[in-house]
């Protein structure tokens, strides 16, 4: 073992030790274990010279538009949006629009139909005509997609919120699933954690 700078040993993860200790019958099976070893190594002291003395990590989080969209449309909701913020959410949101209209939700991805509805919701926000060129394409992608009917659930909630969708239309739950305990064959465990809260 060696010491990194932040004191620590640098001893590899116990799995990564166990498998540097088993001894392979092949020379090439045990390169490549050298390999993958050495690897492991490699990510490990990365990671330990990227930590805090506190013991965290800081970095970037990238996601798609629609982080900025539904912050946009929140600012709005609660009446607190105003003009800077909205002006450079608009800015990343319009950089990021395929040349079909949409907006994917991962990079390089396909575009994707409610990441689309929330981008063009915050971009006419900004001020963006809906006939503007960039507007008028992500509108004629929306509908070829099926539209709003079509889009997630919690689009159309926060299109509800604005009055742009009916809140009938929405699916509904039965407020008792909550007591619904994790081994039966519907339980909110089973529920994505953003989805809980919906």
């Amino acid at each position: 073992m060696t010491a990194t700078t932040d004191g620590s040993t640098g001893a590899l993860p116990p799995r990564a030790a166990a498998a540097s200790e088993t001894h392979l019958e092949t020379p090439v099976a045990a390169g490549i274990q050298e390999a993958a070893v050495r690897a492991v190594r490699r990510a490990t002291e990365h990671l330990l010279a990227r930590q805090d003395a506190e013991g965290w990590w800081k970095g970037d989080l990238e996601t798609n538009v629609t982080m900025d969209a539904e912050d946009l449309l929140l600012r709005q909701f609660l009446g607190i949006r105003d003009e800077s913020t909205t002006r450079a959410a608009a800015r990343f949101i319009r950089g990021e629009q395929r040349e079909d209209g949409a907006w994917a939700s991962f990079y390089g991805g396909p575009g994707e139909l409610s990441t689309t509805i929330e981008a063009y919701v915050a971009l006419r926000l900004d001020g963006d005509a809906p006939d503007a060129p960039h507007m008028a394409k992500a509108s004629a992608w929306v509908r070829a997609q099926g539209g709003i009917a079509a889009a997630r659930v919690f689009t159309r909630i926060w299109l509800a919120l604005f009055g742009w969708w009916k809140w009938e239309d929405l699916p509904e739950l039965p407020p008792e699933l909550i007591y619904f305990p994790q081994w039966m064959p519907l339980n909110i465990y089973d529920f994505g954690c953003w989805a809980r809260q919906t």
